[in-house]
């Protein structure tokens, strides 16, 4: 509470000091994640910075996330919204007088399905073959499935759809039924753009076939070489009879939230003129992607390739002033040093990522094989779990939960999967029990051996645990990125990225069983006679058993924690459902789905748990608790 009060003081003040010194207030920009809509950003700060005073500020969240955020009042300008693709949100912003519609930033756009062109032609100086030679529009693509076909479902192809939560998802769904594209291939659901933007570059670079949904403008359309599937031309009457038509352009606007007008109503009138192009805008993301991602860079060359267009959007003063002819307001000569130079720049993600690049390059047979021994694992095990009827799942459960503690908790976990199953997600739990399981039990095979030798050795111990540090600490979207690129997309890198991100508590606890074995213990079975062998097998292992069976029990939670974020890169289950719901704000679907994985962790949880604290029994029959 006293903090509360404080924070509160400290505003009023910082208020106070802003409105006495005539400073303006703050405007935030919404960042949806991609880069056109943070070279917009760039380009309006700087103009609204130098030539009108405002500080400014960005938020980051997926598409409808900042709409909903601009409608709330948290965000004040979005300077790239696809409308079409945020429909029902952005409509209803501007129908209840939460967002107004300023200006059309560019609207000559294109989307749909697309395919790399070498494809359809080839390409000679990488060796690809034409690969679909005839492949012109959509309704060709049942002639070619087996080119696109799916890694996890080899009797279908794949089309890489849209990121769920876009309006393009549901058209897209709707497309596969009126082309009957169903019946040939499994639309994909990429989890989000990043991983779709992966997927094709990945595939592009490898020469490898691939069929999804894209957009312009992207830096990809403009480095790379992609064809647009034809479709039918575009009438409003197709349109409406199951989307049996190309998309229409999509209307890219300029928004704001309510209350722009009394907070800045000068930038307002800025805004209202501000219009670019697709062009334009595919120009400048080239340009960002040659220069190492630099956004100032391209923001500059922005302001000197076009001077003639940003300068119509405001008035002389406000250009002389961003042109830096004149200051906005008093000069002040002052060195900040509440920030750390930006001229010291060590870009150790660029040596991270060419390593990436390199291992990709030369060891892609392995990467290969993995994938499908991880694969099969991952289907085997949903295929024992798919074959046990379901009631007996359940009564099996409630016979594990009976014999592990009591009847009672036998029926608490039975009813858990009960309500699961009632929810409507018993395929998609299955699914998430499988990877889950899959993580866990190869974090096992390979934690329990390290945890053995850095046990043994000083040494090792010392090398790996930084390692362990770094596992832990690093933030687990991270892992995703490696994962994509070497595996591509769906349930096999959710697994490596579970995998790195779980079996560092598997590989600690165990290291710390051994090494907690009494050392008298240890020296009585040598002065027997025992091997070292024989000591780790019938003295160390089994006295450290309850400490292992803990780093399992957080292993797994570990796994657990992973669902979620593994939906992200096209790993299907529970996660998919939580993700979908995020992006659409839908409630009660994210209710469903995570209570879902909630009842899921505890069983598990309380499963593995008993499992470590349960009694080992001598040769004589004794019970010996741990």
């Amino acid at each position: 509470m006293v903090l509360i009060i404080l924070g509160l003081v400290s505003s009023g003040v910082m208020a106070a000091d802003q409105r006495a010194s005539g400073q303006k207030g703050t405007l935030v920009f919404a960042d949806a994640g991609w880069d056109s809509i943070r070279i917009h950003n760039a380009i309006a700060a700087t103009i609204i910075e130098k030539g009108y005073g405002y500080k400014t500020e960005v938020l980051t969240g997926s598409s409808p996330i900042v709409i909903q955020g601009l409608r709330q009042g948290d965000i004040d300008i979005c300077m790239e919204a696809w409308t079409d693709n945020i429909l029902e949100l952005y409509q209803g912003g501007i129908a209840e007088g939460e967002i107004i519609e300023l200006s059309v930033n560019f609207d000559d756009n294109a989307q749909g399905l697309y395919v790399p062109t070498y494809v359809i032609k080839g390409d000679p100086e990488r060796g690809i073959p034409p690969l679909a030679p005839d492949l012109k529009s959509i309704k060709d693509l049942p002639r070619y499935w087996q080119v696109f076909q799916d890694p996890d479902n080899p009797a279908q192809g794949r089309i890489y759809g849209s990121p769920p939560g876009w309006a393009a998802d549901q058209i897209l769904r709707t497309k596969m039924e009126t082309y009957n594209l169903h019946e040939w291939y499994d639309y994909f659901n990429p989890g989000s753009d990043t991983a779709l933007n992966t997927s094709l570059v990945s595939a592009y670079e490898k020469g490898e076939p691939w069929v999804g949904y894209y957009w312009d403008p992207t830096w990809i359309t403009g480095k790379y070489d992609l064809t647009l599937l034809a479709d039918e031309p575009y009438t409003i009457d197709k349109w409406e009879a199951g989307y049996a038509c190309e998309f229409p352009g999509v209307k890219v606007t300029v928004a704001v939230n309510a209350r722009m007008p009394e907070k800045a109503p000068e930038v307002m009138a800025f805004l209202k003129n501000y219009r670019t192009s697709t062009k334009i805008t595919s120009q400048l993301l080239a340009f960002m992607q040659d220069h190492a991602g630099d956004i100032e860079a391209t923001t500059q060359w922005f302001f000197a390739e076009y001077e003639d267009l940003w300068t119509s959007w405001v008035t002389p003063e406000v250009a002389a002033a961003v042109k830096g002819e004149r200051p906005a307001g008093p000069v002040r000569f002052q060195r900040d040093f509440t920030r750390f130079p930006a001229g010291i720049r060590l870009n150790l993600g660029i040596y991270v990522e060419k390593m990436i690049a390199w291992v990709t390059a030369n060891f892609q047979g392995l990467f290969a094989w993995l994938k499908a021994g991880v694969f099969g694992i991952v289907s085997l095990i949903r295929r024992i779990f798919t074959f046990i009827p379901w009631f007996i799942l359940i009564i099996l459960l409630f016979l594990l939960g009976w014999k592990l503690d009591q009847w009672k908790t036998g029926l608490l976990y039975a009813s858990m999967i009960f309500v699961v199953g009632g929810l409507g997600l018993w395929d998609e739990m299955i699914l998430t029990l499988s990877i889950v399981l899959t993580g866990v039990l190869i974090s096992v095979v390979i934690g329990i051996p390290i945890g053995i030798i850095m046990a043994y050795n000083n040494k090792v111990e010392a090398f790996v645990k930084p390692l362990l540090d770094g596992a832990q600490t690093m933030p687990s979207f991270v892992y995703l990125i490696p994962a994509m690129i070497f595996f591509g997309l769906g349930t096999v890198p959710a697994v490596f990225a579970t995998i790195i991100y779980s079996v560092p508590p598997c590989i600690r606890l165990t290291n710390l069983g051994i090494r907690g074995v009494p050392r008298a213990m240890k020296e009585a079975a040598y002065a027997f006679g025992s091997s070292r062998w024989q000591v780790l097998t019938k003295v160390e292992l089994p006295q450290a058993i309850p400490t292992i069976m803990a780093g399992i029990n957080q292993t797994t939670m570990a796994a657990m924690s992973m669902v979620v974020i593994s939906s992200m890169i096209g790993a299907k289950g529970l996660g998919e459902n939580v993700l979908i719901a995020i992006n659409r704000t839908d409630i009660a679907m994210g209710f469903d789905a995570g209570i879902s994985i909630v009842f899921l962790a505890i069983i598990i949880d309380r499963i593995t748990q008993r499992i470590s604290n349960s009694p080992q029994r001598t040769k004589s029959g004794e019970e010996v608790r741990s």
